[in-house]
């Protein structure tokens, strides 16, 4: 899901650098950044298109999720517009403790359940008999019966 482990250098210029004037790794020689304002303003409107549509996705997996109260952590924030993560990502990495926390929790509940279940037959420690009929015990009905039965192909043993 997520690749930390990375030789790559980020060269994409980032929101931060873009909309702050700039700084960063993103500035050539003379303090000028690489791209003409055209392309920054494309740039800028395409990555807040993508955002956006991440948005969208992201609600549909957790409908919960709440944008705005997660862009005022400042570190949810750089992973999205400095780093340039996705917002499931990120979110995965600012709440891992909580996602964990709650999983382990639907495990439990899910354990407990089962462990609230009536012994199935067979299941206990006492399993049931296994009755065996005598052939010359049976009746003409049950004769007829397996006869059938081993017509049709059943393999009968006893």
């Amino acid at each position: 899901m997520l690749n930390f482990y990375t030789t790559k250098k980020q060269t994409e210029p980032t929101m931060n650098t873009l909309v702050k004037g700039g700084k960063g790794d993103a500035k050539e020689k003379g303090g000028k950044l690489p791209m003409a304002d055209e392309e920054r303003e494309a740039f800028i409107e395409s990555r807040v298109e993508e955002i956006a549509q991440q948005h969208r996705d992201f609600l549909k997996k957790k409908p919960d999720f709440n944008m705005e109260e997660e862009m005022k952590n400042p570190a949810f924030k750089a992973y999205v517009l400095e780093k340039g993560l996705t917002l499931e990502e990120a979110f995965v990495l600012v709440h891992a403790e909580e996602l964990i926390t709650e999983a382990v929790q639907e495990a439990l509940a899910r354990y407990e359940g089962r462990r609230n279940r009536i012994a199935e037959n067979g299941a206990g420690k006492n399993s049931p008999a296994v009755v065996k009929k005598n052939p010359k015990d049976l009746s003409d009905k049950e004769i007829d019966a397996i006869i059938e039965r081993a017509r049709n192909g059943e393999k009968i043993s006893f």
